[in-house]
């Protein structure tokens, strides 16, 4: 028996896996316009639909309870079906809902149709990392995974710039709806190029289809190499991978998340506290620093961010201008560029650096931007000082996911996968309502409170267990 990941070492990284990667690149953009993208579209609703700080707060605790409360059932359809299957299938009801959002009449309607998207995108987001890292030799999973987070940045340009053309215009239907709609685009392709793309055959193997396996790695073979070399040509006769289920253990989903929980505990509970601060504060804040920049442009004195929202209340103001201009887009614009680049700079990193390395370095980054938001007048400084919070977080959750999917076995990553992601959801959920309930009354608190949470996430991250010092790439 061969195993799997040296078969693949063989093949390379070929046009299989340019097509994967592409096709969850789109998928990526998709949902990076579903969530951070979100803020834009809330900016240019926030009249119409009248959503005041405490209404956007408890909008994001809908949507983001949703998917805290389905990614662990995603999770156990990724492992049962396949991680193909499940984000085909949630995909789909999750655009169609989202093209649904986009014609509500009121606040209500609209965030009940927005928590029913939740429901089903987080399953994307629970196995698209899964489903690409299995096609890909582990020495090159976190470079992969990162360029796949490049989409984040090409999203957080996509949107705004979009959103600055469109929000602009007094037209009906209004232009965020239209926006909204325009967010779909990339889902729709990706989804439609998933249909015509192959299982993982890592999931294959974990419920024991060797057939199945051979056939999709007989395929990438084809594709790769060229028509004429097969895997029976490299000496490949039969598949295995490390840590395969034991064929006698009990299955069931009990039993399984008991073995994630017992074995892999310690690290696991790591894991935990590290997502729900990095995806907290990495998600979250962007849709606040978007609202906190548009509420503070009107005032032409220079006083730090905490000055400005002490006069402003968390309630409507009555009467404002429901139009937003691109200049009013160029904050979230340049957010966009700084975040593709700094994914590009990490790949740099990841060269030299160990990936538990940059994640702590990304960590005391976020720190000192917290540190920065109490004093700093300038609002380019301002605006510099959230950057440093967010976006080193942002790129570190690809990290982070990788060191996950090193640690844990195939046929329980969909539910560590899960795990995390539903914990990395409560941390968006309760970071928005804390936000939005203590920005206008107590904002030093806010942010000073970020940076403890920040500096035990960092520490964490240094005592993860010793074979994450070393870097995936010296193979």
């Amino acid at each position: 028996m061969s195993d799997i990941d040296e078969v693949f070492t063989k093949l390379g990284f070929g046009k299989m896996q340019f097509i994967i990667l592409f096709c969850c690149f789109l998928m990526q953009i998709w949902m990076t316009n579903e969530q951070l993208g979100f803020g834009v579209v809330i900016a240019g609703a926030s009249c119409e639909m009248e959503i005041h700080d405490r209404r956007l707060a408890w909008l994001l605790a809908a949507n983001f309870s949703a998917q805290m409360i389905s990614c662990f059932i995603w999770g156990e359809l990724a492992d049962l079906y396949g991680r193909r299957r499940v984000i085909g299938f949630a995909s789909i009801v999750a655009i169609i809902f989202s093209l649904i959002s986009a014609l509500m009449p009121e606040y209500w309607s609209f965030m009940a149709v927005r928590t029913v998207c939740g429901f089903f995108i987080v399953a994307s987001v629970v196995s698209l990392s899964t489903y690409l890292s299995e096609f890909t030799k582990v020495s090159l999973r976190p470079r992969v995974l990162t360029i796949m987070g490049y989409s984040l940045g090409v999203s957080m340009i996509y949107v705004p710039s979009l959103g600055g053309a469109l929000l602009s215009m007094r037209m009906e239907p209004s232009g965020w709806r239209i926006l909204l709609l325009c967010n779909q685009l990339p889902g729709i392709i990706g989804t439609t190029l998933l249909i015509f793309l192959p299982e993982s055959p890592k999931y294959y193997l974990s419920i024991d289809d060797q057939e199945k396996a051979m056939k999709v790695m007989e395929r990438v073979c084809r594709m790769n190499k060229g028509k004429d070399v097969t895997l029976k040509s490299l000496g490949v006769e039969s598949l295995t991978q490390a840590r395969l289920r034991p064929p006698n253990e009990e299955r069931g989903q009990c039993h399984e998340t008991k073995v994630l929980m017992v074995k892999y505990g310690k690290v696991m509970w790591f894991f935990f506290f590290i997502f729900f601060t990095l995806t907290g504060l990495g998600f979250a804040l962007p849709i606040w620093m978007m609202r906190i920049r548009v509420l503070t442009s009107t005032f032409g004195d220079r006083n730090t961010i905490c000055e400005h929202m002490e006069h402003i209340s968390a309630q409507p103001r009555g009467n404002k201008d429901c139009h937003l201009t691109y200049e009013q887009m160029k904050d979230p614009l340049i957010h966009g560029c700084v975040v593709l680049c700094l994914f590009i700079a990490t790949s740099v990193f990841l060269i030299w650096l160990s990936r538990r390395a940059v994640i702590i370095a990304f960590v005391c980054v976020s720190i000192l931007g917290c540190v920065a938001l109490n004093f700093m007048e300038h609002p380019t400084l301002i605006l510099i000082s959230f950057f440093a919070i967010i976006d080193p977080l942002i790129c570190s959750v690809r990290l982070a996911g990788s060191l996950l999917i090193d640690f844990v076995p195939t046929h329980l990553r969909g539910k560590a996968f899960a795990l995390i992601t539903m914990i990395g959801r409560s941390g968006v959920l309760i970071t928005s309502v804390y936000v939005g309930y203590t920005l206008s009354h107590s904002c030093y608190v806010t942010f000073n409170t970020f940076i403890v949470v920040l500096i035990v996430c960092g520490m964490l991250v240094y005592w993860l267990p010793t074979h994450f010092k070393h870097s995936s790439f010296t193979n």
